[in-house]
This record gives C-alpha cells, structure tokens and sequence, in this order.
C-alpha cells in the first residue's frame, strides 16, 4: 500500500515534534542564548520573615454559659433585668409572688414555738420528777413516763426546726439572683408569666435568662485534617472578628479535639482558642478569622517560589534546585541550597546573596513547540490539499 506525501509529511512532523519535546523536557541547563531571546520576568532576592499560617473560620462562645432557673413555681412579680445588662453576683434576677411561701414560713415559725414551749415544760417536768425518783418518793414506771414526754418534745422541736428552715427556703428559692458576674445573654420570660420549678419538674422547669462571664471567650473553628498535625496547645492565634476588620486580638489554642467531624464533604478538627475580651467587643456567635502561625523565620534570604527550578536534565533533584541567576544581562543557571519553601516563597541558604535579580522565561518551550507543530500541521494539509 503506498503511503501518500501528505501523510509522510504529517508523520515526519509528529517525530520531529517528539524530538523537540524532549529536547525541551531534557535541556535542564538550557541554552543560554535561547534564553536572551525568551522574556523574562525579573526578581530581587531580598531579606523578610518566612511565615506559614494555618487560617479558618471560627465563632465566638462563651467559656461559661449558665442557664438560670428556679426551684420554685409562681408567678413573675419581678424581672428587672435585660439582655445586654452586666450584673454582679447576687443581683437580683426575678421575683416570684411569695405570698403562699409567707404563709407557709410563718405556719412553720408559729409549729416551732410551740415544740420549743412543749420542750421547755417536758424538760422541767423531767427534772423535777427524776429528783423525786432519786429520792424513792415515785416508781419506777413513772421515771420511764416523764423520760419518754422529753424525748417526744425533743423529737417535735426536731420536726418544726427542719419545717422552718424548709420552708424559709422556699421563701428564698422565690427570689433568684445572678450566681456569678457577666452579662445576660437571653432573657426567656417576661414579668406576669407563670413558671415551672426547675427541681420539680419533669420537663426540667422554666429557664429565666442565661448569664456568662465574657471578660474571656473562647473563639472554636474547625481546622482542616491536612493542617491539624500542625496544631499544638499552647500556640498563640490572631483572632479577627468580621464586626471589627481593623482590630486584632491575640489568644491561645487551649483544646483540640480528639475526634473529627464532616461539614461538606471535608474532615475538620475543632480547635478552641481563648481570648481576652476586656472591652466587651467579642459577643456571643460572632463570625472570626483565626490564624495560627506555625512557621515564623526572622530575617532569612528569600527567593520567589517559582524562580526555583527543583528538575535538572529532565529528573527531580532535591539536593540541586537551581535558578536563573541574571549576570552581565544574561540569565545563566545557578545551583543553590533551599530550607524552607511554600507555594511563595523559599529560604536561600547557599548560592545567592541579597540583591541577586532572578529570572523567569515568559513562555514556556514546550508551548513554542506545540505551536510550531501546529504550524507544520496546517501547513502540510495546505500543501497536500490539491494531490491525492
């Protein structure tokens, strides 16, 4: 089968394509007056801070939240506080109406009297009877009597003390007051609403406000899987709170979670950062930016990541990584010693010194010969248009 002219054409073109890829692919030292033809973009080597920053999305909580309810029932008489408000602990929270915790103290008060006054008559009724016992002028049985009435007096004083005191309780459990300093956060009544016990019920009882101290508060963001190995207690975070983009706030990875959790597809670990918030500018629910430095280098050389070339003669080389350094207008290659590098900027440690101007070719090779194979092609189906 003869093979027509066009397609010898296009197959010569397709090996000499070959041959110029791996030419380019292989010619890691480049030549260099190629390379004066070629734009380049030009950078400095110049001295600055290597950092590596962890960044996410967090929200403000408070560090104590304390829900507030009664242990007793009745109705709000009393509720002189607001959300927003600070308080100090023992404020007053709510009233509840104590007219039956009154009537119930003063009952308990009056039974107490009278086991104190019946105590009293036993107590001298026994003495006056054991003496007489003493002197053999009653028997026996009758020395039993008078004991038993003064132990029966002293177990009713018994009872009315403990129903007092339970009942002065009451009394006090129907005014509720702030157990700590902050700031009420939710108020979930309103004076004349009828509550339920928060001891006695089932359903847990009526909450009234929710009180937190939010001197500190702690800012919880979920960190990535692939950057939590990076993360330890103890490391300082800069916080920024979307309400307040100017204004920086400083804190401490105080929890990391033992367990991850999926949002959208992406395995996060909770991290708890806590932040002094002395102003009262950091609220409850408010949306934060966290970073956490992980790397902070001081005064190190830097060199712009993509002026770092790590392929020599085609191979990976971890040790050789070398750059276009520009010498007397030309850009001649130049093996150098990296430490630390990122998707920015990488660390010089031999090779280069501060002022060095770094080259980048403007077009690639390899899509100068795609395009010139490309020019080949519709060259060639040009010139084998009119013969068959």
């Amino acid at each position: 089968m003869k093979i027509s002219k066009q397609n010898r054409i296009l197959s010569a073109t397709v090996v000499l394509f070959i041959l110029v890829v791996v030419f380019a692919v292989s010619s890691g030292n480049g030549n260099v007056k190629q390379q004066q033809r070629s734009k380049f973009k030009e950078f400095e080597v110049r001295r600055g801070d290597f950092t590596v920053l962890v960044t996410a999305n967090g929200i403000v909580i408070p560090i104590d939240r304390v829900e507030i309810k009664s242990k007793a029932s009745g109705l709000v008489e009393e509720l002189p506080v607001e959300e927003g408000e600070r308080v100090k602990a023992g404020d007053l929270i709510a009233r509840l109406d104590q007219k039956d915790e009154r009537a119930a103290v003063s009952q308990a008060q009056a039974d107490y009297d009278i086991s104190v006054a019946e105590l009293n008559k036993a107590q001298r009724e026994y003495d006056r009877l054991n003496k007489l016992f003493e002197e053999n002028l009653i028997s026996e049985e009758e020395r039993d009597q008078i004991v038993l009435n003064l132990a029966v007096a002293k177990g009713k004083m018994i009872q009315a003390t403990t129903a007092l005191e339970r009942a002065k309780e009451r009394l006090s459990e129907s005014i509720v007051r702030a157990p700590i300093d902050g700031v009420i956060l939710q108020k979930y009544v309103e004076k004349g609403q009828i509550i339920a016990s928060g001891i006695n019920n089932v359903s847990g009882g009526t909450p009234i406000v929710d009180i937190a101290d939010m001197s500190s508060v702690y800012i919880e963001a979920g960190i990535d899987e692939i950057d939590i190995g990076k993360i330890r207690v103890g490391q300082e975070a800069h916080v920024i709170a979307d309400a307040y983009p100017g204004k920086s706030f400083f804190g401490e990875i105080v929890r990391i979670a033992p367990e991850a959790r999926v949002d959208q597809n992406v395995t996060l670990f909770d991290v708890v950062v806590e932040v002094e918030n002395r102003e009262g500018l950091l609220k409850s629910g408010m949306n934060t930016s966290l970073e956490i430095t992980i790397i902070n280098k001081k005064d190190v050389l830097l060199a712009p990541a993509v002026a770092v070339q790590k392929t020599m003669n085609g191979k990976k080389s971890k040790d050789n990584p070398r750059v276009l350094l520009k010498e007397n207008g030309k850009f001649i290659p130049r093996e150098i010693r990296i430490g630390l590098m990122d998707f920015k900027n990488a660390e010089i440690l031999e090779g280069l010194k501060e002022g060095d101007t770094l080259g980048i070719p403007m077009n690639s090779r390899l899509k100068e010969a795609n395009e010139r194979l490309e020019n080949r092609i519709r060259k060639s189906r040009s010139f084998g248009s009119g013969r068959r």
